[in-house]
């Protein structure tokens, strides 16, 4: 990946925040933004201790949270009825669609969206 920046799936904040090295190589001096629905799914996690709380709060202080206006709105309905992805995804998606940059993310069912939305798939299995 060249130095564009891009929007990060909640499944690849989840290993940056397991310390993921190669994931962190890859992004280091990318500018890197997350939708407001990544920061809802890392914040509300019912198992997670205060230490992982801070650890994610850090975490997302570090980068842009984009808002989820009208137009993302707009954006994700026409991912999700288009293409029967659950709501967040779709957010997710339509926030990288809208802004122009590609999602990163390590779901396979993601790259659906190509050409719509600039998808590139982590695989962490060839770490």
């Amino acid at each position: 990946m060249s130095g564009t920046s891009v929007v990060l799936d909640t499944n690849v904040c989840l290993y940056l925040l397991k310390g993921d090295r190669q994931l962190a190589a890859m992004l280091e001096q990318r500018p890197l933004r997350i939708s407001q629905i990544t920061r809802m799914e890392l914040l509300s996690y019912s198992g997670i201790t205060k230490d992982e709380l801070k650890r994610v709060q850090v975490f997302l202080e570090s980068w842009p949270v984009e808002p989820i206006h009208p137009a993302i709105e707009d954006l994700a309905i026409h991912i999700r009825r288009e293409y029967r992805f659950k709501l967040p995804d779709s957010i997710i998606a339509a926030t990288a669609c809208h802004l122009d940059i590609p999602l990163l993310t390590a779901d396979h069912r993601l790259e659906k969206l190509v050409p719509e939305v600039q998808v590139v798939r982590y695989d962490p299995a060839s770490e």
